[in-house]
């Protein structure tokens, strides 16, 4: 658990960069997801508070296709990262687990981030 923290706080480094207007940066996403690995590697049996207003303010911010797509993309690189641990079931149910009604697709490393489409329902 250590090691995927460091891991993680490494790639926050090695991917700053300004934010852009709407879509938030690859170095905000892994850091509001960072608090979501115990949940994502299937240690937990529910996600934070943390983790879920983490989630939350970054579905929040990707409002446009491109922003989901921009966003999609930074959660496949930190999910490389952490490696083979994911469980990308997981991932797409955080939103459920946090209380929002989001339909998030199972993300993993093959996924296709030009066909995201999260909506409210």
């Amino acid at each position: 658990m250590a090691r995927l923290l460091e891991i993680l706080s490494i790639f926050v480094l090695l991917v700053l960069r300004p934010a852009t207007a709407a879509a938030p940066s690859c170095s905000t996403v892994t850091a509001k997801l960072t608090s979501c690995v115990s949940y994502i590697d299937d240690q937990s049996a529910q996600p934070t508070s943390d983790c879920c207003a983490g989630v939350k303010s970054i579905l929040a911010q990707a409002t446009s296709k491109p922003d989901k797509i921009a966003t999609c993309n930074c959660i496949k690189s930190a999910l490389a990262i952490v490696g083979n641990k994911v469980d990308t079931g997981r991932v797409s149910s955080l939103p459920k687990q946090c209380g929002m009604s989001v339909n998030l697709p199972p993300i993993d490393k093959n996924y296709d981030c030009s066909k995201i489409s999260w909506y409210f329902p």
